[in-house]
């Protein structure tokens, strides 16, 4: 989960350096796509982990049961 985060994290700094590059309406444009692009890849990084963490404990369920 560690490298989906960072991977998240440069792709949100690359996305402000180019932002910076523009002219400063579509800077502002630029940083709030990038905003939000970040933030819908933090609740799909939870979303993913929650489903994890729901699939192994179902799993060490069963497990357990047919032991």
């Amino acid at each position: 989960m560690y490298q989906l985060t960072q991977l998240a994290a440069d792709r949100h700094r690359q996305r402000l350096a180019a932002a910076e590059q523009q002219r400063p309406a579509q800077r502002l444009l630029a940083l709030a796509r990038a905003t939000r692009r970040a933030e819908r890849a933090e609740r799909r990084l939870r979303r993913a982990a929650r489903q994890a963490r729901r699939l192994r404990a179902q799993l060490q369920a069963q497990t357990a049961s047919h032991q």
